[in-house]
């Protein structure tokens, strides 16, 4: 049926899809290792949304997901035995943070200090910040981390810092969690406003893009435009929630918020079906 939401969010997932299924397949990751992930996500969401009971219900689970008692256990099982994934990508960027916005780590004028990599003399540290923002972090890990993506430089008993965003290499270990960091930014704002009771309910959402397309070379000079513009913005907005810090109630629990901008670039035909690719193919029914 037209009108049948499930229908439209089956359509939606095989979109949004397309260009992680380019990513894993270059990368060797076969459509088995993603059931897997799969299994796991769908348990994970009935247990967290949708099972207040005391103890897990594994048969609720099982009807919910569509899996068997068996895989279910499975599933848990291994989830248990494995623990939590490690994430470096955010506490890289709450480091650099706390060193441009925490007035022990920044001058009078908010300009970052140079800083020596421990402090005999009990003021301020590399060491001593990465302490503070990057929780269990090794500091010696984190500065290579921060040199091998140019956020900072070792000055011979100084460090540095050069920029306040993390820019991890090519295909790094932090570039790809942070693939499914921000995807699930997007993904859980775009939920929510489709799932919003009432008009006014939903989460800043809005797209500019030109009605016509562009070229290679306008798209150029656009990238170079949001990079100027976009990271002036950012700035603001990190300044902002240093400014504002301190009217967050101190026994209310928090919630993780912020903003994520990103420049697309969508070749011709990249949506179409695969009914439409095969087509295109000149691939027909036996």
């Amino acid at each position: 049926m037209e009108d049948d939401p499930k229908k439209h969010l089956i359509d939606a997932v095989a979109v949004l899809m397309k260009p992680l299924a380019r990513l894993l397949i270059s990368n060797g990751v076969t459509h088995g290792d993603v059931t897997d992930v799969l299994k796991d996500v769908f348990v994970d969401s009935v247990i967290r949304h949708f099972d207040s009971s005391p103890k897990i219900n594994r048969s609720q689970i099982a009807v919910m997901t569509g899996l068997t008692r068996k895989e279910v256990k499975r599933v848990i099982d291994r989830a248990i035995t494995e623990g939590t994934p490690h994430r470096v990508m955010s506490r890289l960027e709450r480091v650099l943070s706390g060193w441009h916005n925490d007035p022990t780590y920044a001058g009078p004028y908010g300009v970052p200090l140079d800083l020596p990599y421990e402090s005999d003399k009990g003021g301020p540290s590399f060491s001593q910040l990465v302490r503070t923002y990057g929780s269990d972090m090794s500091p010696k890990a984190t500065l290579e981390e921060l040199k091998r993506g140019g956020s900072v430089e070792d000055m011979g008993g100084l460090v540095k810092v050069l920029r306040r965003e993390f820019h991890p290499a090519a295909l790094s270990l932090e570039l790809i969690t942070r693939l499914g960091e921000v995807a699930h930014k997007f993904l859980s704002t775009a939920t929510h406003n489709v799932e919003k009771k009432k008009q006014g309910d939903g989460y800043f959402d809005r797209v500019v893009y030109a009605e016509n397309g562009c070229t290679d070379d306008v798209i150029g000079r656009f990238d170079q435009y949001i990079r100027d513009k976009g990271q002036s913005f950012l700035e603001d907005l990190d300044r902002w929630f240093a400014a504002n810090e301190p009217l967050n109630k101190k026994n209310e629990a928090r919630k993780e918020t912020g903003l994520y901008m990103v420049h697309y670039v969508e070749a011709p035909g990249e949506r179409s079906s695969l009914a439409e690719l095969l087509r295109e193919r000149g691939v027909v029914s036996d």
